[in-house]
């Protein structure tokens, strides 16, 4: 955990290091910070699963097109009283750069190819919940399985007599395409940006309510 939370810092502290004071060095410290920000905000959590990975890798390629770039405006190095410190952090931005851009580039292509690892589906898959609805339990499994790895989550959710009815109603309206089955209700669709495009299901059973457990499940098949 340690290596990941000073990763996102390493190419703000090269660039420091290699440019000479001026408008150039501040700009590109920003650029670097933000997707700095990023990185961090997939590291700890804080962004959503939709965009996770997506916004790693873009902060990736960011940092590594601001270095190049700081690097060609400021170039050749400024030399003076600080010059040899200044080469030194000018030789490891281009080392930093061409590390990063690899690293960029073949998790990129991984999560292109194979998708996002797989995690249990979020509840905001069906909230905001209607005035009045309400989840008043949400059990989430660890994923496993056998030849196909589940991840399984399931959100009751209670309210009036019509609370199937208005959930149903809800979950149509919100993009989930429900078809009827034996069990009940079912539906699947697509969820996330760019890498972190991921197939959710939902299966909603028939229930005379008012507490309704619906399912939300994902799986390691690649769509």
């Amino acid at each position: 955990m340690i290596f990941e939370l000073l990763v996102p810092v390493v190419p703000l502290v090269c660039w420091l290091l290699a440019a000479p004071p001026g408008r150039v060095r501040l700009v590109i410290a920003a650029v670097l910070g933000a997707a700095a920000a990023a990185a961090y905000g997939s590291v700890l959590d804080v962004l959503p699963d939709g965009v996770r990975w997506t916004a790693l890798v873009a902060a990736g390629g960011t940092a590594v097109a601001a270095l190049l770039l700081g690097l060609l405006l400021v170039w050749p190095v400024h030399r003076g009283e600080h010059g040899e410190r200044r080469g030194t952090g000018a030789a490891l931005s281009v080392g930093c750069a061409l590390l990063l851009g690899t690293a960029t580039w073949f998790g990129g292509g991984l999560l292109a190819s194979f998708g996002a690892p797989l995690r249990v589906p979020a509840a905001a898959e069906v909230a905001p919940l209607p005035d009045g609805l309400r989840i008043t339990a949400d059990r989430d499994t660890e994923c496993g399985g056998g030849s196909t790895t589940y991840c399984i989550r399931e959100l009751t959710v209670d309210g009036p007599p019509d609370t199937p009815d208005r959930l149903r109603a809800h979950l149509t309206a919100t993009g989930w395409p429900l078809a009827r089955d034996r069990d009940g209700w079912h539906a699947c669709r697509r969820t996330g940006a760019l890498l972190d495009v991921r197939t959710v299901c939902l299966d909603l059973p028939t229930t005379a309510g008012p507490a309704v457990t619906l399912t939300l499940s994902s799986d390691d098949r690649i769509d």
